[in-house]
């Protein structure tokens, strides 16, 4: 919207199925005006032994191609593995200067590993510059990165256009072959990975069990460990009140949240220590209840939330708390709504979305 030429090198369409989002044909939102997305083709992918995806090589042969056929001046990588690594090959070859930008387990787990260790220390200290949040700088700094090659970033904002109370509400009937009419929704949005025990899921399934009253739980989701969440759900003959749908595109996830009664996010022990995600400040500004673990509400961009105010804060492992407060929601739903809109109220004081946006161009000019 700011006049940013932005072209997006990808191996979306290549990961593995229960990842990928249901993304309907002609659907504008995927390459919005100045968005152009290149992707990656399994198709054209020569076999050869040993036989691997070569995920970094063929972004990076991809980026080439798109680099030098639109003249771009700037490359912005996210996610270290394969991305920064697919755009520093990209950066050298073609010259142009790169942004690189991690996650919490690119740090927290990748660069531990004897594995990864010797490149990524390599790429830091030959990217123009380093995204990172004020817990990891620490670990640049200590590998000699100058600061000045340092960019911090407080927190993930977001854009209160899109995550608006405005929006309209997820259409369940073309997913549900019965009408729910207005029963309570809850929904769990994210992945389910291998370990999938941090994610609060578990003790979620524990405390849903044995409400008597109407409701949906929803899964949007996907991951390694479905298939074990699937078996617990009906082990505990919960097939009625819960429900698994596959990932939507990012565009479509505040009409979610806005069709949920509430949203809950009941992360423990997670093992990026790290990591904060940022689906609870996406529900705040919709306007939607949150139910948020204890621990996540530790975290500093969910500090200024108050209980009982604008979130509702669990203790995952109590399974009585977690329970009362489901039943709770379930029962008055106008509770959770006036919760919902004190919600909106912070994220309107707290983000600023559009400060965001010209730090990040201003970024771009002086790289």
């Amino acid at each position: 919207e700011q006049g940013v030429e932005v072209h997006i090198v990808t191996n979306a369409q290549e990961v593995e199925e229960e990842y990928k989002e249901i993304i309907q044909d002609g659907d504008h939102e995927y390459a919005p005006p100045n968005v152009y997305v290149h992707s990656t083709n399994e198709t054209s992918h020569p076999w050869h032994i040993p036989f691997s995806k070569s995920y970094a090589e063929r972004i990076a042969s991809l980026a080439i191609e798109v680099i030098k056929k639109y003249d771009l001046q700037l490359i912005d990588s996210y996610y270290i593995l394969p991305y920064v690594i697919s755009g520093f090959l990209a950066k050298t070859i073609t010259g142009i200067p790169q942004i690189m930008r991690h996650a919490g387990s690119d740090m927290g787990r990748l660069l531990s590993s004897p594995n990864f260790s010797t490149l990524f220390g390599a790429i830091f200290k030959k990217v123009d510059k380093i995204i990172t949040y004020p817990d990891d700088k620490e670990e640049f700094v200590k590998r000699g990165i100058s600061e000045s090659r340092i960019s911090i970033t407080d927190r993930i904002n977001v854009n209160l256009k899109s995550f608006n109370p405005e929006v309209i509400p997820f259409d369940l009937s073309t997913y549900l072959e019965k009408n729910i009419g207005n029963i309570p929704v809850i929904s769990f949005i994210g992945k389910i990975p291998y370990l999938w025990e941090s994610k609060g899921i578990g003790e979620l399934l524990e405390a849903i069990e044995g409400i008597k009253e109407d409701f949906l739980l929803l899964f949007f989701s996907g991951g390694k460990g479905l298939p074990k969440v699937r078996q617990i759900v009906r082990d505990k003959g919960l097939e009625r009140q819960v429900v698994f749908l596959k990932f939507v595109p990012p565009w479509k996830v505040p009409s979610i949240m806005k069709r949920s009664t509430c949203v809950v996010v009941p992360e423990h022990d997670f093992l990026i220590a790290n990591h904060t995600p940022s689906i609870p400040a996406e529900v705040l500004a919709v306007g939607k209840c949150l139910i948020l673990s204890n621990e996540l509400y530790e975290k500093k961009p969910y500090q200024e939330l108050v209980n009982g105010e604008n979130v509702l804060i669990i203790d995952p492992k109590n399974i009585i708390q977690f329970r009362s407060i489901i039943k709770r929601i379930i029962k008055c739903p106008d509770e959770a709504e006036k919760i919902g809109q004190e919600a909106r109220k912070l994220s309107e004081r707290i983000e600023n979305f559009n400060e965001y946006v010209s730090h990040t161009i201003k970024l771009y000019g002086q790289i």
